[in-house]
């Protein structure tokens, strides 16, 4: 028997988890009503659209805040309680270190620190050592990464500077870039800047995600403002 359409399955989640923008106007009473709401009901795929948008919402504001003068302000309703759903998360703070990259040539893979503001939960694992965050629930995931940059220097060369996700899994027998952000800059223009990436990827048990760089010596150790997150959304399999 067929599993039934995703428009015709239900799915139950608070509504923290689907908080968004408006498209419209809406009064005082409305937003308060919404904010009372602590479960919502609908198809699947609406949820898992719904997932999707808040926490790139949530990354879109995160990075708004730590560049502010780069983005155009909206308004959001971001104050839904949480009710203890259980979410496969993982979130890892600062660059202790890096090492070469065993997936791209000539890279570096990050190492991340293992403190109170770095954490991991419900099946996503920190593997310190490796600089991974170890996947053991399939499903869709959004993973996003944010680094300062500092190329200031007296070297006239133009460099390019590339920010990776990569990817190593045992089910598909593969390894490789799952995303990638490449920056020119050079040196004695005194550059300063954030790479961030992020997107939505389907993982596998066991599937093991890193980030890499092609210079590291540009990224300040144990600044907090470096991030790797990987935040589970849904299991389509």
């Amino acid at each position: 028997m067929e599993p039934p359409p995703l428009e015709s399955s239900m799915h139950c989640v608070t509504c923290d988890d689907i908080t968004q923008t408006y498209p419209y106007t809406v009064t005082e009473h409305v937003i308060d009503a919404w904010r009372q709401i602590s479960v919502y009901c609908g198809p699947i795929r609406q949820i898992m659209e719904l997932r999707i948008k808040n926490e790139m919402t949530k990354q879109y504001l995160e990075n708004r805040q730590a560049n502010s003068s780069q983005f155009v302000g909206e308004s959001f309703i971001t104050d839904c309680e949480w009710q203890g759903i259980k979410t496969p998360t993982a979130k890892l703070v600062e660059v202790v270190d890096s090492v070469p990259s065993d997936i791209v040539q000539g890279h570096s893979k990050l190492r991340w620190n293992k403190n109170s503001r770095t954490f991991t939960e419900n099946k996503c694992i920190h593997l310190e050592l490796e600089g991974e965050i170890f996947i053991k629930r399939p499903g869709y995931y959004i993973v996003s990464s944010t680094l300062h940059v500092n190329a200031t220097g007296t070297n006239n060369t133009t460099k390019t500077f590339s920010h990776n996700l990569n990817m190593q899994s045992d089910k598909l027998w593969m390894f490789g870039v799952l995303m990638q952000r490449k920056r020119s800059i050079r040196e004695s223009n005194n550059v300063i800047f954030t790479s961030f990436i992020s997107a939505v990827f389907k993982f596998y048990v066991n599937d093991r995600i890193s980030i890499s760089v092609s210079d590291p010596k540009y990224l300040a150790y144990n600044n907090s403002n470096h991030h790797f997150t990987a935040y589970y959304t849904y299991d389509m399999f």
